[in-house]
């Protein structure tokens, strides 16, 4: 049966049209043969199902109603909505293929508008789309979802645009996974109260600055790698506020670093200034693994103690600013271990966390800083390796005995009791 409707046929939706799948409650498409494989972390698939209750999967349909978190491990999955649909009472899930005309003219606009530099040509999209389905077993709600799966040459890519999604009480899933989860991704508002409803972050949010939209790269791009059998894991976060020199979105990278435009793999630590490479906060960028021991965690805050803590440690670092903390963001290492040498312990990690809570609050200008990062021995001999970072804030005593400061003018020799004379302000000038 095929279809088509135009009432939300309008961006961020791709068409809405195509092949009708049966109004069966958990069902799922028949075995769909595609035009062109799609790549998908390393695997090459030719043939997909879609799933009444919001996601894709390859090697078999899955009726599973219930919304599980990723990351799972179990199966490679493509999850824009996972949840309890049923399109029995209103509603069409539809799907569709394209090999030429305007559909593939949109997608290589869209994939070279977000992921610059390939000189990418789609041959082939595929367009999966929840069409105003009901939640079960409150049949009259609406909510419209799609997958866009996106291939040419040798990369893929996909997308997941949502139209209006109706409040629920349910559990929502949205993201995606692979098997055993060497790379998976969950939207911000995953399995909360955000994910449905008017003010859904998966409708107004986005990660290329388009609400609505979410767009990741699949094919061993972007996305991540995995170098010398250990997997990077990456995920991105969609920032609360903005910061003024990067986009609405970050990615936590499992080897000490954050990126903004997209998630890196990158283990080997590199000299700064990388003369525009990439915005990039690397409060300890080394080759880091948290499978055997640690834990990477990431944070938003927009109330509570937390805010206060910001609040009081900023107007103590930076005086007269009358400053009042509206979002902080804490990313943590926690005692993580270095490759190979599963076991060790990095509690220093944690420290250079909670000064990068204080990096990422103030919108300002960044600059680079050369610190000795100093291990104390028992008889409290420090031992410094050099390590390069970009930092916002050089007043805190953690950071050691001696600090010196490239600036634009510059070096300076910073002296231990006189740190907080050198700081940056909110327009990133030096205060004197």
């Amino acid at each position: 049966m095929t279809g088509v409707v135009t009432t939300q046929a309008v961006r961020p939706l791709y068409p809405t049209s195509g092949t009708v799948s049966s109004a069966v409650d958990d069902g799922s498409s028949p075995q769909i043969t595609l035009l062109r494989p799609f790549f998908y972390f390393g695997r090459t698939y030719n043939s997909i199902y879609v799933n009444h209750n919001g996601h894709l999967t390859f090697t078999g349909p899955l009726s599973e109603y219930r919304s599980q978190r990723f990351p799972q491990g179990i199966r490679d999955i493509i999850a824009p909505f996972w949840t309890d649909l049923d399109n029995r009472g209103n509603g069409q899930i539809y799907y569709n293929q394209y090999t030429s005309g305007t559909v593939l003219q949109q997608a290589t606009r869209d994939i070279n508008q977000y992921f610059p530099g390939l000189n990418f040509n789609a041959n082939w999209v595929f367009v999966a789309t929840w069409y105003e389905v009901a939640y079960y077993p409150t049949s009259g709600t609406r909510t419209t979802v799609q997958a866009v799966l996106i291939s040419g040459d040798q990369h893929s890519f996909l997308l997941m645009n949502y139209g209006i999604i109706a409040s629920t009480t349910l559990n929502i899933q949205a993201g995606y996974d692979t098997i055993g989860s060497t790379h998976y991704y969950v939207l911000p508002g995953s399995f909360t109260s955000a994910a449905s409803g008017s003010n859904s972050n998966f409708r107004l949010g986005s990660n290329v600055n388009e609400p609505g939209r979410w767009a990741f790269r699949t094919d061993h791009g972007s996305t991540g790698c995995t170098f010398n059998g250990k997997t990077a894991g990456y995920r991105g976060q969609l920032l609360l506020q903005p910061l003024c020199y990067i986009s609405l979105q970050s990615c936590v990278n499992h080897n000490g670093h954050l990126t903004f435009d997209a998630p890196w793999s990158s283990y080997t630590p590199q000299l700064f200034p990388m003369y525009g490479f990439r915005d990039i906060i690397a409060p300890f960028w080394t080759d880091l693994d948290n499978r055997g021991n640690g834990q990477v965690y990431y944070n938003q805050y927009t109330s509570g103690s937390v805010l206060q803590q910001a609040t009081q440690d900023i107007n103590q670092y930076f005086p007269g600013l009358n400053f009042n903390a509206n979002w902080v963001f804490v990313a943590t290492w926690y005692q993580v271990a270095y490759y190979p040498l599963t076991g060790t312990v990095n509690h220093l990690l944690l420290n250079y966390a909670i000064n990068m809570k204080y990096m990422v609050i103030m919108p300002m200008n960044i600059y680079t800083l050369k610190t000795r990062s100093c291990f104390f021995s028992a008889n409290n001999s420090p031992s410094c390796p050099d390590i390069w970072w970009p930092v916002l804030i050089c007043a805190d005593e953690l950071w050691g005995n001696s600090l010196h400061n490239t600036f634009c003018t510059g070096w300076y020799h910073l002296k231990y009791n006189t740190v907080k004379t050198y700081i940056l302000n909110f327009c990133g000038h030096l205060l004197l």
